[in-house]
């Protein structure tokens, strides 16, 4: 399993929603309707499931599934 597939994996348990519905390209506000809570939730489980620790300037600047895959990427 590739870094996306596990993180579109993620991010549909979250939300409850289509892994078909989350590309790269997706904005996480604009397209999957990301909150706040849902944001805080994302980031616990990305540091469970790939062994890392984000801070909250890394959080704020996540805007899109490709900005959570090249965080995960820097930081592993």
């Amino acid at each position: 399993m590739t870094i996306f597939e596990r993180v579109q994996k993620l991010i549909a348990q979250e939300l409850n929603i289509s892994k078909d519905k989350i590309t790269e390209e997706s904005h996480l506000f604009d397209d999957l309707n990301f909150d706040s809570l849902d944001s805080v939730q994302i980031v616990l489980e990305l540091e469970q499931e790939f062994d890392i620790e984000v801070s909250d300037d890394e959080i704020d600047n996540t805007r899109t599934v490709k900005d959570i895959l090249d965080l995960i990427e820097n930081l592993s």
